[in-house]
């Protein structure tokens, strides 16, 4: 378990402040935000590259604020891996494991071990200069995992990897997280890179964590527009509401499962939007089910394996969707009806 109680960093004028986290023992827990929000200052700071100005950093019910990294028995992978490029793979691997002067025969029965583990046996006696970046990343987390940390912290550890190596890369830490159980604290600035990776993540804004949750809930349920702009939500409208009906426009409202008054923002996914064809299914869903709108089409292009399609209902609502077939229906049309189920209607108080 790592604790962070009320952390505050400084940086010449850039300020972390009111850090409070939690994470838990064998987690991936993911640190995630735009470039310059923090993410590197507070790792740094966790690790004990960087002393904090007050808060507290305990790792397994020890105070570890005042320490230095060594002493934290945690493993770190900067951003650019901090391979020595003099060394063998090997050697980089010994080099922790040296400077606690192990025995020479443990220090080969754990590199044997992590080798074969992660599938670099035979880069043993290669130097690093050499090597891609995925097998770069597999010596540095070798490294790293030697002394047998509590806690391994990784610092945009994909930064440097081409999109092509990128997915193989993600599922290959997931892989060696689950083999050794190891706490990893994994800092990125793309939600879409790691969102399949992560037990929890929290969101990092301008030197503050605006929310810390699961994937699913930080998706569906976030805590402020910025949350929600991360992490790719489409549909953000601001309403005012006086119950459970919240008026986006003279002529849009919405029914949500929500009950509150004042003005609000909306979130709406754009994967949870079923488009509805002038059919049966369309006419039973206008008498009732959910809130159901009808619109044109003005907007339709394909990314990746999703289609984005943009609906004019009155607003501009983003809808993706893989059903091709579908697509192809409604592509010569103009007009079609929209559902918005009343669950996946998330409302933020502002």
């Amino acid at each position: 378990m790592i604790r962070v109680k009320n952390l505050r960093i400084s940086l010449s004028s850039f300020v972390m402040r009111n850090i409070n986290l939690e994470i838990n023992t064998g987690e991936y827990f993911i640190l995630i935000g735009p470039t310059g929000c923090g993410k590197t200052v507070l790792i740094e700071t966790l690790v004990g590259i960087r002393k904090p100005d007050s808060g507290e950093i305990w790792i397994n019910n020890q105070n570890v604020t005042s320490q230095f990294p060594e002493e934290r028995n945690v493993g770190y992978l900067p951003q650019d891996f901090a391979l020595f490029p003099h060394m063998t793979v090997e050697e980089n691997i010994a080099f922790g494991l040296k400077a606690r002067r192990k025995e020479k025969k443990y220090i080969q029965s754990v590199i044997s071990n992590l080798a074969e583990s992660l599938g670099i046996s035979n880069l043993l006696l290669r130097y690093t200069q050499g090597l891609s970046g995925g097998e770069k990343q597999r010596v540095a987390l070798a490294g790293a995992l030697a002394t047998e940390p509590e806690v391994v912290f990784l610092d945009e550890p994909l930064s440097s990897v081409d999109e092509n190596n990128r997915e193989i890369l993600c599922n290959e830490l997931k892989e060696i997280h689950s083999r050794f159980k190891t706490t990893f604290i994994h800092v990125s600035h793309s939600f879409e890179e790691v969102s399949e990776m992560a037990d929890r993540i929290a969101v990092i804004n301008n030197g503050t964590v605006e929310q810390v949750d699961t994937v699913e809930n930080i998706m569906y349920h976030p805590v402020s527009k910025f949350v929600a702009q991360f992490t790719r939500t489409k549909n953000i409208f601001e309403g005012t509401t006086n119950g459970n009906e919240i008026l986006v426009n003279e002529n849009i409202r919405l029914t949500t499962k929500y009950k509150t008054t004042g003005t609000v923002l909306i979130t709406i996914r754009q994967e949870v939007i079923k488009i509805l064809e002038e059919s049966k299914e369309s006419k039973e869903s206008k008498e009732g089910y959910d809130n159901v709108f009808k619109g044109k089409i003005i907007k339709l292009a394909k990314r990746n394996n999703i289609v984005s399609i943009v609906i004019d209902i009155g607003i501009p609502i983003t809808i993706y969707t893989m059903d091709y077939e579908l697509v192809e229906r409604i592509k010569s049309k103009s007009i079609v009806y929209i559902r918005i189920p009343i669950e996946s209607i998330h409302v933020i108080n502002v």
